[in-house]
């Protein structure tokens, strides 16, 4: 018993600091997300709606196109007028080729929502540009503040309850790395 017990300080010992961080990554990722969200909805609060023409798409960061098979990582390029005359020319944020190139063709239009005070801070009125990164962040933040104390507790659970034992002995067995294996069995047998 006291042998299970060392071994369970030293799992908590790796384990708690490990969940920590992954916590830690989580809640700074979910609060990433709602500032992503609020400037995005301050925006649209705030901001005045017009029609901007997609003028190309651009290639960003060092993706080659065989490194995608449909396309290549591309972002929205788009012009509008301001209420005021300015053109200004701006990208769209997220790479969200498959639905941006699907809905709009270079040349098409797409309705655009600026900040009056700041032209050049404007988003591209579709799902993917006003939601995909407050979602993914959000997405991903949960799971890193779920995941961690989950695993603790059902490992903890397992080994209350046997079941941690007899699962990893039964992986084991299958792997040939305890007495008793199949493998086990035919390795002596060749030995023999």
């Amino acid at each position: 018993m006291q042998k299970s017990t060392d071994q369970d300080r030293k799992d908590m010992l790796v384990a708690i600091p490990a969940a920590a961080l992954f916590i830690v990554i989580g809640i700074v990722l979910v609060y990433a997300g709602f500032y992503f969200y609020n400037d995005i909805q301050s925006v649209r609060k705030n901001g005045i709606k017009t029609e901007g023409v997609i003028v190309r798409y651009e290639r960003r960061g060092n993706r080659t196109i065989s490194e995608r098979e449909n396309g290549m990582f591309v972002v929205p390029i788009v012009q509008f007028q301001t209420a005021t005359g300015q053109v200004v020319v701006v990208e769209g944020k997220v790479d969200n080729t498959s639905v941006l190139q699907n809905l709009c063709e270079t040349g098409e239009q797409v309705e655009i929502i600026y900040d009056p005070q700041n032209p050049e801070h404007a988003v591209i009125n579709t799902f993917a540009e006003l939601w995909f990164v407050p979602l993914l962040a959000w997405f991903i933040g949960v799971a890193f503040i779920i995941v961690p104390p989950f695993t603790i507790w059902k490992y903890y659970r397992e080994k209350r309850t046997g079941q941690y034992q007899v699962y990893h002995q039964a992986a084991r067995r299958k792997s040939g790395n305890l007495p008793g294996s199949a493998f086990s069995r035919m390795n002596n047998a060749r030995s023999a």
